[in-house]
């Protein structure tokens, strides 16, 4: 079931014995679960009729489903991050999953059980990949450009304020797509532009900090300049604002990795469409990642994705703590440059 599809049989009373909440977008995801809780719990009867657990047992899931409501058609079953469906092996992870899969078939009509699961679900597990295949599954994936664009005019009308596309890119850009910390964003930046009745570039270049993701673009920005001291302030920080240097280096990885494929597509011929495809990237970061892997030759981005991967092979194998990792790739990435 698509997120869409949800929210419309949510509205039209329909609702499923079981449902499978997961996915990066999570201010999409606690919406659709108020409004189920909305839709299926009677004003005043709300604490009769729900119950909401943290990890959970397969046992106390199944009594709180196969309780009767009081006064409500169904009961509202909440289970947040049940460890059979998260990474990593959970105590006795194999008898609790094989229990409630056998169990999922006899679900009662009186109650909605949402697993409810804050960002990814282990996919690779029996019981993840059982509830998937349910009608109640919904992935809530981050929202398209187009989807942005209409969320975003949405909250700023009740502010009595519009955004274009451009200042949108901007704002995705330093701030990333995750809707929980661009709803706040927004928020401040129709607060800012005061009587005007349009947020603009500037407005959001001025007062949105960048992500991690963004400023870890401008450090490679001012490596492949040869900037090295100034990418090293940046570097230091990132970490004096609490970041960890081993996500650093994951964005890092993750950076120069996609450099070095944008490289190769566009030595190959590929449009910067095809590229948007190929990646998963928006236009907006796809123009700026095409521009930024144009700066150096193929083998260069090649040897600056190495040494970053070698960086984290020689954290995970134990040979380098994790400072003494990323503060000699940094040295070495800033030597690339010419």
């Amino acid at each position: 079931m698509t997120r869409q599809a949800l929210f419309q049989a949510i509205g039209d009373g329909s609702y499923e014995r079981v449902y499978f909440f997961h996915g990066p977008e999570e201010w999409v995801k606690e919406s659709a679960l108020s409004r189920l809780r909305e839709r299926l719990l009677p004003p005043g009867l709300e604490g009769l009729n729900e119950n909401v657990m943290e990890g959970g047992t397969a046992q106390a899931i199944i009594e709180a489903a196969e309780t009767l409501p009081v006064m409500a058609e169904k009961r509202l079953v909440v289970v947040r991050d049940f460890p059979p469906l998260l990474s990593g092996k959970a105590r006795s992870e194999q008898d609790e999953a094989k229990r409630l899969s056998d169990w999922l078939p006899t679900a009662p009509d009186s109650a909605a059980v949402v697993f409810y699961v804050r960002g990814a679900a282990d996919m690779r597990k029996k019981l993840p990949s059982a509830l998937a295949k349910l009608p109640g599954a919904v992935l809530f994936d981050l929202l398209d450009d187009a989807e942005l664009l209409k969320w975003a005019n949405a909250r700023l009308k009740k502010l009595g304020k519009k955004m274009d596309r451009a200042a949108l890119d901007s704002l995705t850009f330093l701030a990333g797509r995750a809707l929980t910390r661009l709803d706040g964003e927004i928020s401040k930046l129709a607060a800012f532009a005061g009587a005007r009745d349009a947020v603009t570039v500037e407005d959001v270049e001025k007062l949105v900090p960048p992500s991690l993701e963004s400023s870890v673009f401008q450090m490679i920005d001012l490596l492949m300049d040869g900037k090295t001291y100034d990418a090293h302030r940046l570097y230091g920080a990132l970490i004096r604002s609490g970041e960890n240097r081993v996500g650093i280096l994951a964005m890092l990885t993750r950076q120069m990795r996609m450099l070095t494929h944008i490289r190769r597509l566009r030595a190959q011929g590929a449009p910067l469409k095809e590229i948007e495809e190929k990646l998963s990237l928006n236009h907006f970061a796809a123009t700026r990642a095409q521009a930024q892997a144009a700066r150096l030759a193929e083998d260069e981005l090649e040897s600056m994705y190495r040494a970053c991967a070698e960086a984290d092979y020689d954290i995970k194998r134990g040979a380098l703590r994790d400072q003494a990792a990323v503060d000699a790739l940094m040295l070495r990435l800033g030597r690339k440059k010419g």
